[in-house]
């Protein structure tokens, strides 16, 4: 394989973006995520803490699900057990919480 058919096969495999390009986009969802995950802490503590009000687990329900998809799609890509093991973890969590979410309904 000579020069331009690794650099072809490189842009065939990388959609015609430029691997900074992929890095940017890659930085900008963990960027995005942690900003989620930082409010969404943030409007429970102030609902906890500062409201007094019952522990809302629509919160915690909206943060395990993100990690949930995140383990699972990495697992599923990367056929690792030990991701699969925690994608399975945060699924448990979150269905706990999302239970709890059903229970709070309900009363």
């Amino acid at each position: 394989m000579n020069k331009e058919e690794i650099l072809q096969a490189s842009r065939k495999e990388n959609q015609n973006k430029d691997i900074y390009e992929l890095e940017v986009i890659s930085r900008a969802q963990r960027v995005g995520g942690l900003i989620g995950v930082g409010i969404t802490f943030a409007l429970m503590v102030i609902e906890r803490v500062i409201l007094e009000r019952d522990t809302n687990y629509g919160y915690f329900l909206i943060i395990l699900s993100a990690g949930a998809g995140l383990w699972i799609y990495k697992a599923a890509k990367m056929k690792k057990k030990h991701e699969l093991f925690l994608g399975i973890l945060w699924i448990v969590f979150a269905i706990f919480a999302a239970v709890q979410v059903i229970l709070n309904f309900i009363r």
